[in-house]
């Protein structure tokens, strides 16, 4: 799982991750969910399914004291599957709160022929109080641009 970089404001945005992002119901809470392609889904379900495996998961941060990105990098240990996740914050505080809150994050088909509870992979945080930092970072940094 590289690190990425990002050096201008227009290289955060041509990397956005383009599925997008969703809360889900579960258990009574919400838990943040990252939508991907049907394709990458079924990829990664063919390669955890039955196997004994972690998920080392990684929120990188980018802020500058208006824009704020996080990049959710992800890697399934034993699985040789990862994947990184460029979101803007800013317009998501709600998904990391929940994030914070449920200690969970969530994989899920980004088409809706697809979404169902039974489409939904849950990956517990190995530390959740990194959430807690990134969502103080999160709020701290985001800023609504005035229209």
């Amino acid at each position: 799982m590289p690190k990425r970089n990002f050096n201008t404001l227009e290289e955060f945005k041509a990397n956005l991750h383009k599925e997008g992002a969703t809360l889900v119901e579960f258990s009574g809470g919400k838990v943040p969910c990252i939508l991907v392609s049907p394709k990458k889904y079924e990829e990664l379900l063919g390669k955890v399914y039955g196997k004994k495996m972690s998920a080392d998961t990684l929120l990188d941060i980018f802020y500058d004291g208006q824009d704020v990105f996080v990049d959710v990098n992800i890697k399934f240990a034993g699985a040789d599957f990862d994947g990184n996740f460029l979101l803007y914050a800013n317009d998501m505080i709600e998904f990391f709160d929940a994030l914070a809150e449920s200690g969970l994050i969530a994989l899920a088909p980004s088409e809706t022929t697809f979404t169902n509870s039974q489409n939904v992979f849950m990956i517990q945080l190995p530390k959740k109080d990194a959430a807690e930092r990134a969502l103080a970072i999160i709020k701290a940094n985001a800023r609504k641009k005035t229209k």
